[in-house]
This record gives structure tokens, C-alpha cells and sequence, in this order.
């Protein structure tokens, strides 16, 4: 088997495990791999690792994936050495072995491997297999957010804030955290939106409001934040039926303080029918949840034995 061979039997295998196939097909799959792997090609290897680690048309085996990638790694794979480093690096997947991880995401780097150059970032910054180095984290994060990686940006934009060791450079810090938002990341989304809300970034309040807006569903706190702008017409025009449903969503995820704020405006009726009794059940639920505003109620409405006329705590 040439090289040439060897690649045509490792794409065809990856054109079957990349479609809905059937068993049959993926032990085709493992079959080709096999050979390849048996004639000597990394590729070979990195791929039957790859059917061992997911039990695809092949028996689990995780001993045996490990030993493959560790093969094709040293014949210099950077896919298996990635692979590894991933592994490696991992606390809970019960092969945590951090100075082998460094030294694969080394390799990688050294071999020009972008998706890399964050996770270098990432043990030089905690001191995982190497001695912490904010400077060599910075270095590493700053190359993988020169090739896109929006995480990299938003490391760098925590980091320059100056409360992490490093000193402050706030143009430089939202400029990160910008590019991070642009790309998606919910996290960066918050900030600048935190920062966009203080003016310390164009925008205004209902540029703020946006930026919640996109990280809402991730960042529960973001939603709270959103729906009190709008509960309160905060930058935005007033809605307090879409702040109502931004509460109750929050409730039900267990937010006591949005169990409170529903609560409220179901004694009230805002945004919502009035309810009464679903408002103290929501006052009692937040009570039960450790907000303080919320025992004081309940505690006031019990004093004054008001509790044989409302279900304040959902029980009597």
C-alpha cells in the first residue's frame, strides 16, 4: 500500500462515518482503517482510535484508542496529538496526566495547529504541565485570537480588564470583548453589554438592551437584566407583558429573584391577570429560595395569621 492508497481508503472510510450509516457500514469503516493502520500510516491510526474512543462499529475501547493516537501522535498526526491533548487535560475523564498534555498542545503549536494555540494558552495561564506564565498566556491567546478564535478574544478581554495579574488596558479589553460578542460568545455578549450600559462604550442604553437581548437564553442573568429594562423602560419602550415573560421564565428556572419580581406584579396585575394567589405562591417559592425581601413578606403575612387566607407557602 503507497500513501496515495492509504489516503483514498481513509476518506472513503470518513465518507461512511460522516453520513447516517448503518453497523455494516461502520465496520467497513473500521475495516479500512485497520489496513491502513497496519501498513504503517498515521492516519490509519488516528482514525481506528478515533471507532475505538466511540464504539462505532467496533467494541469501546479506550486503552486501545489511546495507544493508537499515541502511535500516530509520535509518527506526528497533529489531529491524534490534539486528540490527546484533549484528553489529557481533561480532570474528570479519568486520564488526566497535564505535563502529557502540555507537551501534545506543544507539539501541535510547533506544527502550525490554530485550534491549538488557545488551549496552550489555557496551561500556561493555570500552570497545568508547565509553571503558570501569564505572559506566555497572553502570547498564546493573542496568537489564536489573531486566527479567529473568538474564546482567545474574551480570555483577553478578562485578562486586560486588570483584575487577573495582568495590568489594565481597557481600550484593549473591550476591543476583545468586542470581537468575542461579534462572534458569539454569550459571555462577551454580557460584558459589553455591561459596559455599553455604563457608557463606557457607544451605544446607549438600548444598545445595552441588544446585547442582553443576544445572550438571554445562555446568561440567566442577562434575562433579568432585560426584562427590568423593559419592566421599567429602561433605554427601551415600556413593556411589561414581555417584561412579565421574561420573569417568569427566570421563576422557573429557579431565579429567586425573578420568583419575587413575578410575584409582585401577579398581586398587582402588571403585564399579567391579577392573581393573587399564584403571586404569594411565587413570593413563598422566592422565600423558599433565600431572598430576604421575600422572608420579610412572608413572615409580616404570617405574623398578622393572614395564611388560612392564602396558600402563602403552597402546602396550607
Amino acid at each position: 500500500m503507497d500513501s496515495e492508497q492509504a489516503e483514498k481508503m481513509c476518506a472513503d472510510a470518513v465518507a461512511i462515518i460522516t453520513r447516517e450509516s448503518t453497523d455494516e457500514e461502520n465496520r467497513h469503516a473500521v475495516d479500512l482503517f485497520r489496513q491502513v493502520a497496519d501498513a504503517g500510516f498515521s492516519q490509519g491510526m488516528f482514525g481506528l482510535a478515533e471507532m475505538k474512543m466511540a464504539g462505532k462499529g467496533t467494541p469501546e475501547d479506550v486503552p486501545g484508542a489511546l495507544e493508537l493516537y499515541e502511535k500516530s501522535g509520535e509518527m506526528g498526526n497533529v489531529p491524534a496529538l490534539f486528540r490527546l491533548g484533549n484528553i489529557y487535560s481533561t480532570e474528570d475523564g479519568g486520564h488526566f496526566l497535564p505535563d502529557r498534555a502540555f507537551v501534545c498542545f506543544s507539539r501541535c503549536c510547533e506544527l502550525g495547529f490554530p485550534p491549538a494555540y488557545n488551549y496552550l494558552g489555557d496551561m500556561h495561564y493555570y500552570g497545568l504541565g508547565t509553571p503558570q506564565d501569564l505572559s506566555k498566556a497572553i502570547e498564546w491567546f493573542t496568537k489564536a485570537a489573531e486566527m479567529g478564535d473568538p474564546s482567545a478574544s474574551f480570555k483577553l478581554g478578562c485578562l486586560y480588564e486588570g483584575d487577573m495579574g495582568v495590568e489594565k488596558d481597557e481600550a484593549l479589553s473591550i476591543r476583545m470583548f468586542t470581537q468575542a460578542a461579534m462572534a458569539g460568545v454569550p459571555e462577551a455578549q454580557f460584558r459589553l453589554a455591561s459596559l455599553v450600559y455604563d457608557g463606557k462604550v457607544e451605544g446607549g442604553k438600548a444598545g445595552a438592551a441588544r446585547w442582553y437581548e443576544c445572550c438571554a437564553e445562555a446568561i440567566p442573568i442577562a434575562k433579568f437584566n432585560l426584562a427590568t429594562m423593559y419592566y421599567s423602560g429602561d433605554g427601551v419602550e415600556k413593556d411589561l407583558v414581555k417584561a412579565f415573560g421574561l420573569y417568569h421564565a427566570l421563576a422557573h428556572q429557579g431565579d429567586a429573584d425573578a420568583m419575587y419580581q413575578v410575584g409582585k406584579m401577579l398581586l398587582t396585575g402588571e403585564g399579567v391577570e391579577q392573581n393573587p394567589e399564584d403571586g404569594f405562591r411565587h413570593i413563598a417559592m422566592a422565600a423558599k429560595a433565600g431572598h430576604q425581601e421575600a422572608m420579610m413578606l412572608v413572615e409580616n403575612l404570617r405574623r398578622r395569621q393572614n395564611t388560612q387566607l392564602i396558600k402563602i407557602d403552597g402546602t396550607e
